[in-house]
């Protein structure tokens, strides 16, 4: 992507070869030596996200709910993760689930394309910068976060995706909502044990390390840490029919 701070042209412009040539050239400081452009258009950053994922029977993931500036390639994550998100829950409702079990995947998925849509649009914003005094100092916090790891480490997995959590609960274990894939197994690990879509136990035997048994939903996140019989209760949430519920909870 090229763009001149200086030479701001309605959507509509037509582009030329040699603009994009000249461009790049000034912002190498050589002759890049483009030949030839093979697809060429101007690019205007929509930010917007439908007010609900979940209309009845039709239920909107990837571009369809949310769409936002490119930057951090955060775009295929999320989309796939609502793919991932939904698939499962529509497989549990067809295998006769209550059907306000879809009514959690706005409930996960919405707050995390609001926050996508916030972290593309101020990293766009920030390359756009056009105050010099402005530019000078993003370069300068933005270089401090990215050489402190800690901070970096939390940015690297809010922009991948896999450091992003659902909520939950109040009274539910702190690990409820998070990612179980690191999660070291004695054999083998969580996504191999998973290919068969199904939830998976995980004991406190099944662990190298001292952490509590977990229930991993489907798509890869824990939905139940600790003992005791909030383990059934925590099954039935997603997978029994309401009808069926108050009675297997009693």
């Amino acid at each position: 992507m090229t763009w001149d701070r200086h030479r701001q042209l309605p959507d509509d412009a037509p582009v030329d070869d040699a603009d994009v040539s000249a461009v790049l050239d000034r912002a190498m400081g050589r002759d890049v030596g483009v030949r030839d452009v093979g697809w060429r258009s101007r690019f205007h950053c929509e930010e917007r996200q439908v007010v609900r994922y979940r209309h009845g029977r039709v239920l909107l993931a990837g571009d369809a709910a949310h769409v936002h500036s490119p930057m951090g390639g955060q775009g295929m994550n999320t989309g796939i993760q609502d793919a991932i998100n939904l698939a499962w829950k529509l497989d549990a409702v067809l295998a006769g689930a209550d059907d306000a079990v879809l009514d959690s995947y706005h409930d996960e998925r919405h707050p995390i394309g609001r926050r996508v849509l916030f972290q593309s649009g101020a990293m766009m914003r920030a390359v756009t910068l056009r105050p010099r005094p402005a530019r000078a100092v993003r370069d300068a916090v933005s270089g401090r976060l990215l050489r402190w790891r800690p901070s970096a480490g939390l940015i690297a997995g809010s922009f991948s995706g896999v450091g992003l959590r659902y909520a939950r609960r109040r009274g539910d274990h702190p690990l409820v909502g998070t990612r179980a894939t690191t999660i070291p197994l004695t054999e083998g690990t969580v996504a191999d044990r998973q290919r068969d879509g199904r939830f998976l136990l995980v004991r406190e035997a099944d662990r190298r390390d001292d952490g509590p048994a977990v229930l991993v939903r489907p798509d890869g996140y824990i939905a139940w840490a600790g003992a005791g019989d909030d383990l059934r209760r925590a099954r039935d949430a997603w997978t029994t029919p309401q009808t069926h519920r108050s009675e297997a909870t009693r």
